[in-house]
């Protein structure tokens, strides 16, 4: 199985600022955004804090639960002397063998799941109009105009919690599958069937989120719009393998792929097969001659 990956991220129109934070480690398995919040670059080190914690710890075997309340304490400990304090929502894409992942998640920003021309939203919003949702007050049409659609329940950081609500979800791949990983300045300016829109063209992981950034930008991009797309190709071509590395905003991924296979798919080549034959004969020989 090869799966590919790309991001990008914008300050958007209105912001001076980018608060979101991206990290892309394919070649472990293992992608992160953040959406930070706080004064004075507050919300971007809040941001960069939960990437990198949280993908330690998970390099490092810890669950995703204990690896979010590491960094959620971290976060706390860091804010002490900020006026208003900082903190941060997080999604992570966690591969845990061949043809399973995980997503993980604390606040608003979003897993969706591109399947068979079909839009599905994989994670669930910690947010005020989701619970109204929840208790079937308002709709999901209700709730994208509701003035307190952005006021998140919880966050990474935030004072108020002294325990963070972690949610999980399992989930295995298909071929042409697409997770698209993104923080709410592109969900609060697309709805599900205009990103389905954009997402139908297939015009290729990189210009598919350019697409996605352009209409974002164009129906306001009131807020910092940042993006994951990780496919699920068909094994066709050779993977080109680039080294981790984290993305700063404002930047976008160049294309990357990898496989994932089995210890029990890998095979011998054709010439350490035949390095290992003529190292046997000589071996023979050289028995045969003693």
């Amino acid at each position: 199985m090869q799966l590919s990956w790309t991001s990008r991220s914008h300050a958007g129109c209105v912001r001076h600022n980018n608060e979101d934070y991206l990290l892309c480690m394919g070649e472990q398995g293992l992608w992160l955004l953040a959406d930070g919040m706080g004064g004075h670059e507050a919300g971007e080190v809040a941001a960069q804090l939960a990437c990198q914690i949280v993908s330690q710890s998970l390099r490092e075997g810890k669950t995703p639960k204990a690896a979010f309340e590491l960094a959620h304490y971290m976060i706390l400990e860091q804010s002490q002397g900020q006026q208003n304090g900082m903190g941060s929502t997080l999604i992570s894409l966690q591969q845990l063998n061949k043809e399973q992942f995980q997503i993980s998640w604390v606040g608003d920003s979003r897993a969706y799941r591109w399947r068979d021309n079909k839009l599905e939203q994989l994670s669930r919003d910690h947010s005020y109009v989701q619970s109204l949702i929840d208790a079937g007050q308002i709709t999901v049409e209700q709730a994208r105009e509701h003035p307190e659609k952005n006021v998140i329940t919880q966050c990474l950081g935030a004072i108020e919690y002294d325990a963070i609500e972690v949610e999980s979800l399992s989930s295995f791949w298909l071929p042409g599958d697409i997770v698209l990983l993104c923080s709410d300045g592109l969900n609060d300016e697309l709805s599900d069937k205009e990103i389905s829109a954009v997402l139908s063209q297939g015009n290729g992981l990189q210009q598919q989120l350019l697409d996605l950034e352009k209409a974002a930008l164009d129906a306001g991009g009131k807020d910092n719009i940042s993006m994951i797309a990780i496919s699920c190709d068909h094994p066709t071509a050779k993977p080109s393998l680039t080294a981790d590395r984290d993305r700063r905003p404002n930047q976008s991924e160049i294309a990357n792929s990898i496989d994932f296979e089995s210890d029990n798919e890998k095979t011998i080549s054709p010439i350490t097969a035949l390095a290992l034959l003529f190292v046997f004969l000589l071996l023979i020989g050289s028995l045969w001659f003693w």
